[in-house]
């Protein structure tokens, strides 16, 4: 019994004992670990009686048969050691041995080749094909099967498709299915035996029988490897004939892609069976990842840092390259992240294409739909939201790697970014590190000849790597912009879109740098044009989007969606803001608001008033393009104009979604309406247009205001929702004609005059209060009186023409000409100082420059009787000489 044991021992030492030597010390299974004590007990039993058993070691390997393809002679024997070889020797003494002990195990030979630069030059050619026979013949060799059968007997009988292998003890099969079914392995003893074996079986693509029957045609066709007609010369570097079907997968026939893919997978855990990427980046792994272990692909991740970093050399670059691109198209050949996402693809159905079952599950469909599952509310462990992180920064990092921008934009690529685009250039690095995505995410936004095909491609990858999501999973963009993050966001928390929200909020400030601002602007484009991309609004409004807008479950996974329908929606939300749950009222407000401060991010008006926008695109008004049209309003083109309509109603409606108003008002709110909620359509505007006037007014504020109040004047549209609610009968009944808030102010103040004169009420009083204010406003300056303006134009210039606009000045010269100016200029101008009388509260120049009489002897006095009670008061010591004169003129109207 000893006997037989000791023969069996030996020759699994030989074959496989080398393993045993390679064992990591943490290796966490007991049985595991006595076994291999026990295998070093009895290798060292059978050194010592070597001499005893020799001749029963010879009738043993007699009787072994041989590989059904080969007949070995003695001398070939899979059980001879290498180091003892005719062929071997000398090399192995030259290089491996080193002063150590001369017969060393087959597989620190196999490994010391492999670590050697420029093997194939250094080994002799009979010993590399002395070599490639023993690993040929080795996953053919019966013994390698007996003994699975023997440790992994309780596995063997549960997996019924390795069980079906159990009678063909010499093809590999049963090898190669206990491994392809690891994960469902239950004994410590078998799992240990098939993990020794993987560098063995999996190294050489000549080791697969499915992969060298599946891809011979294949590798002939691409040139990929090559055997003469004795079929005796073989590559002796198996790894570079898997790189280059790798290189050129989009050629392989279906059965060799799958069995590329198989190899793929099962070289994801560990680089080292990557064996084209081993031997290339073997120095680039001991400069930037030293530090790093091997195993569950963390060698990978490291590489895929440093890819681009210019002290790597550029065989690894392409290999690394090559290895990003098979992920890419297939997503389950990366068992690390699988393993890291395993329950939530799982739960969520990401295990297959969604949008064609019979195609590859790309990295792009799994990542969107791992989104999916976030958007919607659910959670992911933070391992695997770090695997994803990965992933979007390499697809992010390089375009090359993604086949459909290759193959779709390169027209766009050509055109738009020529410095960039080199056909076939894998390995160099200016085009890459973002920079080609950046260069055409720039061009999509500023160029109108982008193909359908490019367009939905460059958006599905923004979608994907989702960078508003967290600025990190876009390296160029978190390189432009770090020194701005650690002045102006340096307490923000990476992710929800945090970052790149604080940045965006503070797109014009003066610390932001301009390669900033032009990297957040190019991705900022497309994130406005899809809400989708920022995660914090969908999930605090998705049941408001469901319930109130009628959004579709899919909407999260739709590629069918165009720009205007996912602004409709972004609309509806608007249009329901008093309906909504305050959290998602408050994530509304703040995208609307950070929306306003560029053209760029509002996509309804950039992209339908492009011709219009020609004329405002000036260096003097950058940053003010909005104010540019809504200046030209009267002329722009239709679709421009209800843009631009619909971005003012929301101004007129919320002050505070006015950027330029904000950002120069702001201090000066503070000042005099510290008191008033900016949400409040009227009370922030009116408090403003009060104190416009005053000494510590800031200029530019005083200009937005101004502006704020004439472009409301230009579109009855722009009427208040406040002004409407209290004029709504009157407005319908005799003004709905009129097209302009000019128009109506005018026609209502014409109806105030035939209530007096005809002694009726056809206004309200509510609505009478609301007129008041507008015509105050407008008695303020000859700019909000457009009508009054068009009528006096020529006097204004004949008469008035040293005379500034506001404060009344112009309006107060035409009163004091009004004998002088022309016929029409009259008739408007008459009707103006009927409503001065007629209204006296609404009266800018009567109400401003007699305010400290009204103030002392008026207060208590209703504003219709203003004008008598100043009267009565008018040769107080105190009256100023301004408030005389007007009221003087006042008094003269009203007794005409």
């Amino acid at each position: 019994m000893l006997h037989s044991t000791l023969i069996f021992i030996f020759v699994f030492v030989v074959f496989v004992g080398g393993f045993a030597q390679q064992s990591q010390s943490n290796v966490q299974n007991s049985n595991k670990d006595r076994n291999d004590k026990l295998v070093y007990r009895h290798v060292r039993q059978v050194r010592s009686s070597q001499s005893e058993v020799q001749q029963s070691d010879k009738n043993a390997i007699s009787s072994v048969k041989s590989s059904p393809s080969e007949k070995l002679s003695k001398s070939e024997t899979a059980s001879a050691l290498l180091a003892n070889s005719i062929e071997c020797e000398a090399d192995i003494q030259k290089y491996c041995v080193k002063g150590g002990p001369k017969l060393i195990p087959n597989l620190k030979v196999l490994r010391c080749i492999d670590d050697l630069d420029q093997a194939a030059n250094l080994i002799s050619k009979d010993c590399q094909h002395r070599i490639y026979k023993l690993k040929y013949n080795m996953v053919r060799d019966v013994r390698f099967d007996d003994e699975a059968l023997k440790l992994c007997a309780k596995d063997i009988k549960l997996l019924t498709d390795c069980n079906e292998y159990t009678d063909e003890r010499g093809s590999g099969r049963l090898i190669s299915c206990l491994y392809d079914r690891l994960p469902n392995i239950t004994d410590p003893s078998c799992r240990h035996y098939i993990n020794q074996l993987e560098s063995f079986l999996f190294t050489d693509w000549r080791l697969s029988e499915h992969f060298a029957t599946a891809c011979f045609q294949d590798i002939t066709n691409l040139k990929c490897g090559r055997l003469d007609d004795d079929n005796e010369t073989i590559p002796h570097n198996q790894g570079a004939v898997i790189s280059c079907l790798s290189k050129k997968h989009d050629k392989l026939s279906t059965n060799c892609l799958k069995q590329i893919f198989r190899l793929h997978e099962m070289q994801s855990d560990d680089y080292h069976l990557d064996r084209a990427l081993y031997s290339a980046c073997r120095e680039d792994r001991e400069r930037f990842c030293s530090q790093v272990t091997s195993g569950n692909g963390r060698v990978y991740r490291c590489l895929y840092e440093n890819k681009l970093n210019t002290m790597m050399s550029t065989t690894c670059r392409k290999e690394v390259h090559r290895r990003q691109k098979v992920v890419v198209s297939n997503a389950l050949l990366d068992l690390p992240l699988i393993r890291a996402c395993e329950s939530e693809m799982r739960e969520h159905q990401c295990v297959t294409n969604s949008q064609d079952p019979d195609k590859q599950l790309s990295l792009i469909n799994l990542l969107l739909c791992l989104e999916d599952r976030v958007k919607k509310g659910n959670q992911i462990k933070d391992e695997c939201r770090r695997e994803m992180l990965t992933h979007r920064r390499m697809l992010m990092s390089d375009y090359a790697v993604s086949p459909e921008i290759i193959s779709k934009c390169k027209i766009e690529m050509t055109q738009h970014c020529p410095s960039l685009y080199q056909k076939g250039a894998s390995g160099t690095i200016n085009q890459r590190g973002g920079r080609m995505i950046h260069c055409l995410l720039r061009a999509a936004r500023q160029e109108s000849n982008f193909s359908r095909e490019c367009l939905f491609n460059i958006k599905s990858l923004v979608r994907a790597v989702d960078p508003g999501s967290d600025i990190r999973a876009d390296p160029l963009l978190e390189t432009a912009c770090r020194s701005v993050i650690d002045t102006l966001c340096a307490r923000i928390k990476p992710g929800d879109s945090n970052v790149i929200m604080c940045l965006l909020d503070n797109i014009k400030n003066a610390r932001m740098t301009e390669e900033c601002e032009d990297r957040l602007m190019e991705v900022a484009y497309f994130m406005a044009r899809d809400w989708r991309l920022t995660p914090k609004l969908m999930r605090t409004c998705q049941k408001n989007l469901l319930d109130l807008c009628k959004l579709s479950p899919s909407w999260s996974m739709s590629n069918n969606m165009t720009d205007v329908q996912l602004g409709q929606y972004l609309g509806c939300l608007y249009q329901h803001k008093q309906q909504l749950s305050d959290e998602c009222r408050t994530e509304l407000k703040r995208i609307m608001s950070i929306r306003t401060k560029a053209i760029g991010l509002m996509p309804e008006i950039e992209d339908n008033c492009m011709r219009d926008l020609a004329a405002c695109k000036k260096p003097e008004i950058k940053g003010e393009e909005l104010k540019c049209l809504q200046k030209k309003y009267k002329t722009l083109e239709s679709e421009c104009k209800s843009a631009v309509q619909k971005y003012t109603k929301m101004t007129i409606s919320n002050p505070s979604f006015d950027f330029l108003l904000m950002k120069t008002c702001g201090p000066m709110i503070r000042m005099f309406c510290s008191n008033v909620e900016s949400e409040n359509e009227n009370e922030l505007i009116r408090c403003l247009v009060k104190n416009k006037n005053n000494q510590k007014m800031d200029f530019r504020c005083k200009t937005n205001i101004e502006h704020h109040q004439i472009i409301s004047l230009k579109d009855e549209a722009f009427l208040s929702e406040q002004f409407r609610k209290h004029c709504n009968d009157e407005i319908t009944s005799h003004c709905s004609t009129k097209r302009s808030k000019a128009s109506v102010i005018q026609c209502l103040a014409n109806l105030v005059l035939q209530d007096v004169i005809k002694k009726t009420n056809q206004i309200k009083e509510n609505c009478r209060n609301e007129l008041k204010i507008e015509l105050l406003q407008r008695s303020e300056s000859i700019n909000l009186d457009p009508l009054l303006a068009k009528a006096c134009r020529n006097d204004i210039q004949k008469f008035c023409s040293s005379r500034l606009a506001g404060n009344a000045q112009i309006i107060d010269c035409l009163k004091a000409h009004h004998s002088k100016v022309s016929a029409i200029c009259y008739a408007r101008l008459k009707k103006r100082e009927k409503l001065d009388i007629v209204l006296p509260g609404a009266d800018y120049s009567l109400t401003t420059k007699c305010a400290p009489l009204i103030q002392k002897y008026c207060a208590n006095e209703n504003k219709q009787n203003i004008l008598l009670c100043l009267r009565r008061n008018i040769n107080q010591e105190n009256t100023p000489p301004t408030c005389r004169t007007v009221l003087y003129h006042r008094l003269m109207v009203l007794n005409s």
